[in-house]
């Protein structure tokens, strides 16, 4: 199903600016800049900030690659004497690799002892018209900007939105321990000035920190409280769904509301995780698809579908680092961002992030037929297929498809009946190879000839993910 689409100070300057609709070039610094990998510009975006930065750059990251056009951009901004903080998890901290680069460059490390998962990036916080707040689902590593999907959203002079996440890393730098003494120095919050009440406030973060002293679930409550508002409908994007009381509230909206369109795009992992809460969906009538990039889910050959996001009625969002989970509500450090979109700045942004569902949602749906064709396909048929991909990241088939669960169940068996989930006398996984030859049961890493599927007569868009290891 395809959603029916309805059509004196700086805070005084900022809103008048707002009070006349932000005609011309003064929209487009208030207009959040949404990028959506694989390959949609989101490292490059993030490194434009960077490379603007001129005094600091406070930065809370889950992973980082040490090489790319960020880490490269970091590298240059230090050097030219722009102070760099980093705040990391412990688990990633332990990555002496890592944590010496980003010392060796010069950075501030430092280390909070709770999972620190949030990803976004605060740029020139003393001067107002300078101001950068990159966010998202994105963390800054390869893997983020060419395999998986994922969102980075650049955001201007938002000034509510600034403070808030400048005050979060104040709260990160708190709890966080420096990891030189060099760090140690530098871990002085940022005072900034509350913004003015007159400057209209269209977007608001919200952050499980405020749980962790009170037992409050602020981010679910938010997550409930705008779908229950749902007429129409409500389309969710989201790695991890084990959350239970998001899943009750969900369905009882459903209950309430039986007309109302729900659309649930998930991982290919959550089909058999045993925590996944998306059966439950499925049962109440709630249509839910995975991206399936593989025959089984296998974490390094992945492209996962890392957004947590959800639309009401095609113009209220919730969007950020957050799944739908119980660790990330109670254990994690996570944010969300709860966007107005009847403001015309955040339409943009609102109609870009509906395109992303609905990509995902159809994503060559029409290979699954010639796909299944081709999986059960005997040696004296002209199109006979001897080897099967088992992931869809190599030359002889490319692209993920969107799936239901009974589409995905039937190609699994099809998979099983052709050995795909045995193991070899090593005891290595077959999963951990790239194809599985049907006539001796053996499994390959090189290319096989020709390709999988003949995608020639298919109108569907071919997924095209570059960077990505054959083997």
């Amino acid at each position: 199903m395809t959603l029916r689409r309805s059509g004196l100070t700086s805070a005084l300057i900022a809103a008048a600016l707002l009070a006349i609709g932000l005609a011309g070039p003064a929209q487009a610094q208030w207009t959040p800049q949404s990028y959506f990998s694989p390959n949609g510009g989101g490292a490059d975006a993030t490194a434009e900030v960077i490379d603007n930065a001129q005094d600091t750059l406070d930065v809370a990251m889950y992973s980082m690659s040490t090489s790319g056009p960020i880490w490269n951009s970091l590298k240059a901004a230090i050097q030219r004497g722009v102070r760099v903080r980093v705040v990391m998890h412990k688990g990633h901290t332990s990555n002496k690799h890592k944590t010496a680069a980003l010392e060796g460059i010069g950075a501030h490390v430092f280390a909070v002892t709770k999972t620190m998962h949030q990803k976004f990036a605060l740029a020139d916080a003393g001067k107002w018209w300078r101001r950068k707040l990159v966010n998202g689902s994105a963390n800054w590593s390869t893997g983020a900007e060419t395999r998986y999907s994922e969102n980075t959203v650049v955001y201007g002079r938002h000034y509510h939105l600034f403070y808030a996440f400048q005050q979060e890393f104040n709260r990160l730098l708190a709890d966080a321990k420096p990891l030189t003494p060099q760090a140690a120095a530098n871990q002085e919050p940022v005072r900034l000035n509350k913004p003015s009440s007159r400057v209209r406030r269209y977007e608001r973060a919200v952050f499980t920190s405020a749980n962790f002293d009170t037992g409050t679930e602020v981010v679910a409550d938010e997550i409930i409280a705008l779908m229950q508002k749902a007429e129409e409908s409500i389309v969710i994007d989201v790695a991890h769904f084990n959350s239970q009381r998001i899943t009750d509230a969900l369905i009882a909206v459903k209950q309430a509301k039986p007309s109302l369109q729900i659309e649930v795009m998930v991982d290919l992992g959550e089909y058999a995780d045993g925590k996944s809460k998306v059966k439950q969906l499925e049962g109440a009538g709630i249509e839910v698809r995975y991206k399936t990039y593989s025959l089984s889910f296998l974490h390094p050959r992945s492209q996962l579908q890392h957004h947590k996001t959800m639309i009401v009625d095609r113009r209220d969002m919730i969007t950020g680092s957050y799944n739908w989970s119980e660790t990330a509500e109670l254990r994690n450090y996570e944010n969300v961002i709860v966007v107005q979109g009847h403001v015309a700045r955040n339409k943009p942004m609102i109609e870009a992030f509906l395109a992303e569902h609905d990509r995902l949602w159809n994503q060559n749906r029409d290979r699954y037929a010639p796909f299944m064709a081709a999986m059960r396909s005997d040696p004296s048929d002209a199109d006979y297929r001897r080897y099967v991909p088992i992931h869809f990241d190599t030359d002889y088939y490319r692209g993920p498809m969107s799936l239901t669960r009974s589409e995905l169940r039937d190609l699994r068996s099809a998979a099983w009946a052709a050995g795909a989930f045995e193991r070899q006398p090593n005891g290595k996984r077959n999963v951990e190879f790239s194809y599985l030859d049907r006539e001796n049961r053996d499994v390959y890493r090189g290319n096989p000839p020709g390709t999988f599927i003949d995608l020639g007569n298919l109108n569907g868009a071919t997924t095209v993910l570059s960077g990505l290891n054959n083997n």
